[in-house]
């Protein structure tokens, strides 16, 4: 018997909510500038003042990021690896380290070594450590899924402790057969294991890369129950575009094998969709950039931070929760949930600061290229049908503590909320004053829109970040491509606020209207792959 909790009522009560209080947000300046006009104007001020303070310490989270990024890519992490097998040599080097160069990074990390003197049995054999990648494929072809499993061959990592398990769609059966002959030829050999298993989807399921993973993985378990260590073999999933760095295995395993609480983890790397973004249309990069830069910036607030697109978790983990969601689209922020709740609360994020390098948005034409963004938005912002989810399961786990569920639900749906309302808030929300004749003749209404346009034109500091930063990182220019692409990179930035709104707040918006509408998007909207070159990213000097 259903409790009240789950009752329908009460569920659609909780997906009206997201949806409701945002448009009411974005309608508010309307009713306010007729009425209130004053109200309006203060609000609008408070409102550019919070964003003018949100924005720099965003600036201040990605710069900081950015530079813990570059560190760790810079860094043989393998060697790290072996340096744990003496707690006291390995507690010797970070000192020294620290001493040479004294980064806040190093500091913690040379903490966390003292902290385990003397307990080296704490510390895991990282050769123990065996690392699953689960690439997960549909329409794909070979010269997206290729570089892929290549990156996981060319890792800093022991090839003979890597699995590599495809995920395929069963309705792309005839051309996945094709491809993955060659990859088999090439690379099966050279891994531990290599298996691939074809997904059909079942009654009951969403079509989605959940149920295509989680189908993988349950196979993978029936044949090789008993023959792994559950505890020793971490499990990554990654997309067919995913490029892995070279260090990612090797920290992952340095991370996992010096945390005495590392049952309770999950380890999150940055998504940088970089691969192909010098192909891509002006606000595509934009939009592409500032995904990444934003992903940048929550891995160093790890208590903000969500699984998304690529992570990591233990197969023990994975069992616990029966692998992901077969019942949404958004499987990897929704990962985080059930694990939390399967971990009654005591679950926490790793921000590992290593790319994972993923593919920007293209289309075959510049209006499909802004659909095809404008599509894969909608399905980021799906995320908000985990509302209902977040805040039954917070009712339901008492044995976790209040505070700390309000908490949760506060995150979650701020998050969501800010995501579809600011873009249209900061850049419409002053149209209702100028509209009122009567308020425009007062002294406030000559200075308020000054006062407003001087902070929200130091917001845009932040993007000279953005731009540093993206070059920095950016892979190789294609030869095919002239100096003058490295001008548009830089004024693409214009684009921004057109972004922010068509590409950011409005699929967010939409999300949020069809949950309240009860118009659910269950079919995964497979995002197209276009490459007409390779990715080369720069190698890091040590």
């Amino acid at each position: 018997m259903k409790t009240w909790v789950e009752s329908k009522f009460f569920q659609r009560l909780l997906e009206i909510i997201p949806g409701f209080l945002a448009w009411s947000f974005i309608f508010s300046p309307i009713i306010l500038g007729i009425f209130a006009p004053s109200i309006l104007a203060f609000f609008l001020l408070s409102y550019a003042f919070y964003w003018l303070i949100k924005s720099l310490n965003i600036s201040r989270h990605l710069i900081t990021g950015f530079i813990h990024l570059r560190r760790n890519m810079k860094l043989n992490w393998l060697k790290m690896c072996e340096r744990t097998e003496n707690i006291k040599e390995l507690q010797k080097y970070l000192e020294s380290r620290y001493q040479k160069n004294k980064k806040s990074q190093n500091y913690r990390e040379m903490l966390d070594i003292q902290n385990l003197s003397g307990k080296q049995k704490k510390i895991l054999n990282w050769k123990d450590i065996n690392h699953l990648a689960l690439v997960a494929v549909s329409k794909e072809r070979l010269d997206i899924l290729e570089p892929t499993v290549k990156s996981l061959l060319d890792a800093n990592y022991p090839q003979k402790k890597l699995i590599v398990v495809i995920a395929a769609e069963a309705a792309y059966e005839k051309t996945f057969k094709k491809d993955i002959k060659i990859i088999e030829k090439k690379y099966a050999n050279k891994f531990l294991e290599f298996r691939w298993y074809l997904h059909h989807v079942k009654e009951g399921e969403v079509v989605g890369k959940g149920p295509n993973m989680t189908s993988a993985m349950r196979l993978f378990w029936k044949e090789f129950k008993g023959k792994i260590n559950t505890e020793k073999t971490i499990v990554t999933n990654l997309d067919a575009d995913h490029i892995v760095h070279k260090e990612f295995f090797a920290k992952l395993t340095y991370s996992y094998v010096i945390d005495p609480n590392r049952d309770k983890k999950t380890y999150q790397p940055v998504a940088l969709l970089f691969n192909n973004i010098w192909d891509a249309p002006a606000m595509n990069r934009v939009t592409a950039a500032g995904s990444s830069f934003w992903l940048m910036t929550e891995a160093m607030r790890a208590y903000r931070l969500r699984t998304f697109a690529a992570h990591s978790q233990t197969l023990k983990m994975l069992l616990l929760t029966d692998f992901w969601s077969v019942k949404t689209i958004v499987e990897d922020g929704h990962q985080y949930w059930r694990t939390y709740f399967a971990l009654n609360g005591d679950h926490y994020m790793v921000p590992l600061l290593l790319p994972v390098y993923q593919d920007a948005v293209i289309g075959e034409s510049q209006w499909l290229s802004f659909k095809n963004q404008y599509m894969q938005k909608r399905r980021w912002a799906w995320g908000v049908s985990d509302f209902p989810y977040v805040v039954t399961k917070s009712i339901e786990h008492k044995e976790i503590p209040l505070h700390e569920r309000l908490l949760q639900i506060w995150r979650h749906f701020s998050g969501t909320f800010s995501w579809s309302t600011s873009s249209f808030v900061l850049a419409l929300g002053w149209i209702p004053l100028q509209l009122n004749t009567a308020f425009q003749d007062t002294i406030l209404a000559q200075n308020i829109m000054i006062y407003i346009s001087q902070m929200l034109r130091f917001a845009w500091v932040g993007l000279f970040a953005n731009v540093w930063i993206s070059f920095i990182l950016l892979p190789e220019r294609p030869k095919n491509y002239g100096a003058w692409r490295n001008i548009l990179m830089v004024t693409q930035w214009f684009f921004a606020p057109i972004t922010a709104i068509f590409l950011n707040s409005l699929p967010a918006l939409e999300s949020q209207t069809r949950l309240m509408l009860g118009k659910k998007l269950d079919v995964f909207w497979i995002t197209p792959k276009f490459r007409s070159n390779q990715p080369k990213y720069r190698k890091e000097s040590k």
